[in-house]
Order: structure tokens, then sequence, then C-alpha cells
């Protein structure tokens, strides 16, 4: 069950811009060119995830073949690893979606400087302490 979290977890990562991504490199490149390699890294991620779960979908079915079952969950074996080519392909769904929305609008899914349940505002007027 924890690889379904992850998989899933990984997808919703890619939508809303916390997935792990180095770009520190990347910042500091011209912008038309940063452009192109964010857009060539995006359709890497979505290349990646596309093959990954094709090949995850060719062994869910050989899988659903057989009679197997899990010996935790008492599942059929198929069904287990079923999350492979789901959440790979959902996380291609993403990572396409977010190249969309660069290619029209510039703009990537996460700010780096906004932490969710922090107020920088408030922050900065607390005194020290």
């Amino acid at each position: 069950m924890f690889v379904w979290m992850a998989k899933f977890g990984a997808a919703y990562g890619v939508r809303t811009g916390i997935h792990v991504g180095v770009d520190v490199l990347v910042n500091h490149l011209a912008a038309p060119i940063r452009r192109y390699v964010v857009l060539f890294a995006l359709f890497c991620g979505a290349l990646f995830t596309a093959v990954v779960g094709t090949m995850g979908a060719k062994f869910v079915i050989e899988l659903a073949q057989t009679e197997q079952v899990s010996a935790d969950l008492e599942l059929p074996r198929w069904i287990v690893y079923a999350c492979i080519p789901l959440g790979s392909y959902l996380m291609c769904f993403r990572f396409l979606q977010v190249a969309w929305r660069f290619f029209w609008t510039g703009q990537l899914p996460h700010d780096e400087a906004r932490v969710e349940g922090v107020d920088v505002d408030a922050l900065a007027k607390e005194p020290a302490r």
C-alpha cells in the first residue's frame, strides 16, 4: 500500500511543484535558454514516466493471467502492482500538464519563497527571542 501512496504522491508533487527538482543551475540561465531547458526537462520526465507506465502495464497484464495472490493482503497480485502503471501514467499526465502551462504562461506551479502554513510577514514582525 505504501507504493500506492508513493506513486500517487509523486504525481501530486509534480502538479503542485513540490516534487524534488534541482534547478540551481537552470535559474542562472538567460530567460530564453531557461525556457527551453525547463520544457526539455518536463518532457524528459513525461517520457520517463510513460516508459515506466508502459513497462508496468505490460507486467500487470501478464501478472493478471496468473492466479497469484499477495501473501499479506490476500488480493490478486495484479491489483497490488497496478499502482505502477496507474501512478506512472498519472505522473506523465501531470508533467505534460505543467509543460503546457509553462509553455503558455511561463510559470511553474511552485513558489520557492512560499511555505504552506508559514506567514512570512507575521514572522518578520515578531521580536527576536
